[in-house]
């Protein structure tokens, strides 16, 4: 086929060479014209270069279109045509195994019902090819996911995914990342209040003093707070920082975890006394129990442990007894 499109290419030619000739020189007219285009520099808005260039491939298009099919007569565009449906023809045959028309009354099956035949046509070679395709991936797959088990089966899968899920909840856990200002706590451990201890030497002395007596800062030492103590209060300061009075914001320096090491710290400063403590600053701060109710609403005066004596209880008792009898003899 390669052989005789050349050939007839080439008699094409030979017959009109002054059409191949001006068709070849458009061609490399407007191929010069394209690569002649320079780069210009790239520039904000609408680049009217870049339009010009694309309406130029258009026309050279369109010119290729009109006039090409100008340079072959009529009979070489309907020679060019038959060979084309043929051509296709043929490979429609091949790939549904088809057979040509004069060659069905080969392929009639003897029997006739009611005037009926039916033709003994072979199994498309498309049906075929998919068969043995799925064939091969049956194959495939039972090596991979069962013999050579490279592949992973779904509940292999899914245990993966959940063995990696408790790694990064144990990553999250490590750096504090369910630690916020509703939270935190207050935690007394050695480790963590030396680091807690590290993080304020390295950020917090030169502001707060080495025993967090102030300097520039408030005292952390007493009970007097400007923005709130206890332990969710002081991280909500560390984190967000008091940026009108100098203070950054530490959470985009230390992760949660470290700033509870930090609060942590700055907790056991408290009635430490330490000498060239600055004056009070803020508020009285008083931290609750966890109940919400003070200790000393408990507290009786005859008690000092908070305690409620059994004598006040006889006296409760007798009084609601005496009550009850007087209300029966009414």
């Amino acid at each position: 086929m390669k052989i005789m499109n050349k050939i007839k290419f080439m008699r094409v030619i030979k017959k009109n060479p002054v059409k191949t000739l001006i068709s070849i020189f458009i061609f490399f007219f407007h191929s010069s014209l394209m690569f002649a285009q320079t780069a210009a520099p790239q520039e904000q808005g609408i680049n009217p270069e870049f339009y010009n260039t694309v309406l130029l491939i258009m026309l050279i298009v369109l010119v290729h279109l009109v006039f090409i099919p100008l340079l072959f007569s009529d009979k070489e565009k309907s020679a060019m045509a038959e060979e084309k449906e043929s051509s296709f023809r043929t490979l429609k045959q091949k790939f549904y195994g088809l057979k040509p028309i004069e060659e069905e009354k080969s392929l009639l099956i003897d029997e006739d019902y009611d005037g009926i035949q039916e033709l003994d046509n072979n199994v498309p070679p498309w049906f075929n090819l998919l068969f043995l395709a799925t064939v091969i991936f049956a194959i495939i797959y039972l090596l991979d996911y069962h013999v050579l088990k490279t592949g992973k089966l779904p509940l292999q899968e899914y245990n993966d995914e959940v063995y990696a899920a408790e790694l990064q909840r144990e990553e999250l856990i490590r750096t504090g990342a369910f630690i916020n200002e509703n939270t935190v706590k207050f935690v007394n451990e050695p480790d963590i209040l030396n680091e807690g201890k590290q993080i304020y030497t390295v950020n917090c002395v030169p502001c707060h003093g080495t025993n967090g007596e102030g300097i520039v800062g408030p005292n952390l030492t007493d009970d007097y707070w400007i923005h709130g103590g206890g332990a969710k209060n002081i991280f909500k300061t560390v984190k967000y920082g008091v940026p009108v009075k100098g203070m950054i914001a530490w959470q985009t320096q230390l992760n949660p975890k470290k700033m509870q090491s930090v609060v942590s710290y700055i907790m056991t400063l408290h009635g430490t006394n330490p000498p060239g403590a600055k004056a009070p600053e803020g508020n009285l701060y008083k931290e609750q129990d966890s109940s919400g109710v003070k200790s000393d609403s408990l507290k009786t005066g005859n008690s000092a442990t908070g305690n409620v004596s059994e004598d006040s209880i006889k006296k409760v008792d007798s009084k609601d007894l005496k009550s009850d009898t007087s209300a029966t003899k009414k």
